[in-house]
């Protein structure tokens, strides 16, 4: 079984910038990828960064403002091993043990208030849940006729 890695020193008292909402970085602390989007847009522009570059997320650190179950699991989806939250669920936390990722949060909490929680809390279904996700981003961003 693979080593889980240990969360660096650096990245425990790392804050994000006000305006943004998440980073990518190396592990020479440069930001290789920003946004400051909501919900999980970010993630979901993050995964469109990577699969156009020569990146391994494994190598990768994440550092997102909030985490819940679904983040977790886009995130675990992309090969993330290292992981960065303001706000952490507990349910996040469950799928990062389960997937030996290693993180550190500043404030955990039993579930994040969102719809998006609540749908993925039962699911172990990576895929499913990047469909699912997915799914609901373009509904979201789809005009209504």
């Amino acid at each position: 079984m693979e080593e889980v890695r240990s969360v660096p020193g650096w990245l425990l008292n790392r804050k994000l910038p006000d305006s943004v909402s998440l980073e990518v970085l190396d592990s020479n602390q440069k930001v290789l990828f920003s946004s400051s989007g909501k919900w999980l847009h970010p993630l979901l522009a993050a995964e469109a960064f990577l699969a156009q570059s020569t990146y391994d997320a494994s190598t990768l650190v994440l550092h997102d403002r909030i985490t819940g179950r679904a983040a977790a699991a886009l995130t675990v989806r992309m090969g993330f091993k290292l992981v960065k939250a303001s706000l952490m669920s507990q349910l996040a936390e469950s799928l990062y043990d389960r997937y030996e990722v290693a993180y550190c949060a500043d404030q955990v909490i039993p579930r994040i208030a969102c719809q998006t929680e609540e749908l993925t809390a039962c699911s172990t279904d990576l895929d499913a849940i990047h469909s699912m996700i997915q799914l609901r981003a373009q509904s979201a961003t789809s005009p209504q006729i």
